[in-house]
């Protein structure tokens, strides 16, 4: 923006928008190539102006919103993968020791392993991806909702993951 033309509404409005969804003044100065210096003055000259403060609440509501939806969304396909997973973890187990007894004719040893990497991963389905979306969101939605103060208990979520790379080779190898 020159030096001392005044910026319309909608631009304010832009800044603002923006600002409430980025609560960042570099991230808003570059989507609506703004001078950041002037993205911040607008903000600060308007942030506790009703019509701003409504805007802000409603954007804060409908992030809270869209947080429990993936939340639910999350913790029903976590829910999902860890049933099909206790479904289908004996006939995991049963083909990995089959892989790995099998007679190194028919597969030689580094097939063995490749296979073996590939059943492994049915078996976690990236759980610890679908949880740690989860948790982040959580506690995006709980600051959203409570406000970035020190008086905020964000309840802790413990989610045990062990990595088990190898055991099935441990496990099933023969004994020579």
């Amino acid at each position: 923006m020159p030096r001392g033309k005044q910026t319309d509404n909608e631009t304010i409005y832009k800044i603002m928008l923006s600002m409430f969804v980025t609560n960042n003044f570099h991230e808003t100065s570059r989507q609506l190539n703004i001078p950041v210096k002037t993205v911040e003055l607008i903000y600060k000259k308007n942030k506790d102006k009703p019509e701003f403060t409504q805007l802000y609440t409603q954007k804060k509501e409908e992030f809270v919103e869209s947080a429990n939806r993936i939340i639910n969304k999350g913790t029903r396909l976590l829910e999902k993968r860890l049933d099909t997973a206790i479904e289908n973890q004996e006939e995991l187990e049963d083909l990995i020791y089959e892989i790995y007894n099998a007679p190194k004719e028919e597969i030689k040893e580094q097939q063995k392993k490749s296979l073996v990497n590939k059943v492994m991963k049915l078996q976690v389905n990236s759980l610890s991806e679908i949880t740690t979306a989860i948790g982040t969101l959580f506690d995006k939605k709980i600051v959203v909702e409570k406000g970035n103060t020190p008086d905020v208990v964000i309840p802790e979520l413990k989610v045990k993951v062990i990595d088990n790379t190898g055991l099935e080779k441990y496990l099933y190898e023969e004994e020579e």
